[in-house]
């Protein structure tokens, strides 16, 4: 559960002499106190004056508390927006939502508060202190941009706390960019072991020994292909040889899982090295990769996969991007993540006036 902290409007405002233009602390009062009327949940209008500098002639205007300059609705209003859209609600409920209460607000104005919080969420989330992550997941993911364009991000995230450390704009077939990025974040921020799922862009980046393999991800690539031979060896009549099958699915799904090789697949490995042909030379490539990746494969007496990744990747950007036609530019794109970040809180805890 979060505690979410949103902006109030203040009862008075504060004697700022300071000049915006030139910096001077010789501002003069240049009004009286006014009233003027905004759009708020609580109140109805605020305090303001109007001062000005005998140095440049400037004038400015001083407010209460809780709403921007320019502005007609409080950040009270646009904070309460934002949560809404981020929570699930389009741009056009989101408004409606708001009008309900008596307040302004429409769709597009959703929309620029949006826009806006997750920069400032982006620029929060970069000024933030550097944690030292000892695993880093990767993951990456396709993009829905408007015009029916398709493009992708890639996601890093520290296993164990499941929090948020960049998005990028990266594809995954792009394998020189992708090691390179990858390998300049685990040195930024320190990261002893990669977690990743079996694309062989991966492979390279780091020693064997620092590099583990999803084991979701590796279970049901593996369990699956074991299926479909199963099936075909049935249909050709070899019939030993798909209940072969079946008891490679048997021991990839055993727990607990051993560290090491078991016997009874090292024993399969070497009755068929030698098929070269037909559905027998594609289960012998099945058993020699199984054999291969099995020590690489998480066996972490935690989480054993990227599911943490996976996670981030759900709750920050894909349940919104399946209820939209596409993201309209690759700063909404890149900012919405981060800023969904942010409204999970901390030590649950979330500050929208940090954001609005």
């Amino acid at each position: 559960m979060v505690n979410y902290v949103f902006p109030s409007v203040g009862r008075g405002i504060k004697l700022e002499r300071r000049c915006p233009h030139c910096g001077r602390a010789k501002g003069n009062i240049h009004s009286g106190v006014k009233y003027r009327s905004i759009s708020d949940l609580k109140v109805e209008s605020i305090l303001q004056r109007r001062m000005k500098c005998p140095f440049c002639n400037t004038t400015w205007t001083i407010r209460a508390d809780g709403i921007g300059d320019g502005r007609q609705r409080s950040d009270m209003v646009i904070s309460f927006g934002v949560l809404l859209y981020v929570l699930g609600l389009s741009y056009r409920h989101a408004a409606r939502i708001i009008r309900a209460l008596g307040c302004k607000g429409s769709k597009s104005s959703i929309e620029r508060d949006v826009d806006e919080a997750g920069q400032k969420a982006k620029v929060f989330h970069s000024q933030a202190p550097r944690m030292r992550v000892s695993i880093l997941g990767v993951d990456g993911t396709g993009v829905r941009m408007a015009g029916n364009k398709r493009a992708g991000v890639l996601f890093f995230v520290y296993i164990q706390t499941g929090k948020l450390i960049s998005v990028e704009p990266l594809n995954e077939t792009d394998a020189r960019k992708v090691r390179e990025h990858v390998l300049r974040v685990m040195r930024e921020f320190g990261a002893d072991q990669l977690r990743t799922d079996e694309l062989s862009v991966y492979e390279g980046i780091v020693d064997e020994d620092s590099h583990t393999i999803c084991l979701a991800h590796w279970l049901k690539s593996k369990c699956k292909r074991a299926r479909e031979l199963y099936r075909q060896l049935k249909a050709e009549g070899l019939m030993f040889e798909s209940e072969n099958m079946l008891e490679v699915i048997d021991l990839l799904r055993q727990e607990p899982r051993s560290a090491t090789v078991p016997p009874q697949i090292e024993r399969l490995v070497r009755r068929y090295i030698n098929c070269r042909r037909g559905t027998l030379w594609r289960v012998n490539q099945l058993l020699q990769h199984i054999e291969r990746a099995w020590g690489r494969v998480s066996s972490d007496k935690g989480d054993r996969t990227n599911n943490a990744t996976e996670r981030v990747i759900g709750l920050t950007y894909k349940i919104r991007a399946k209820t939209m036609r596409g993201f309209k530019s690759w700063k909404k794109v890149l900012a919405h993540p981060y800023l969904s970040e942010f409204l999970r809180g901390k030590d649950g805890v979330c500050d929208l006036r940090k954001v609005v």
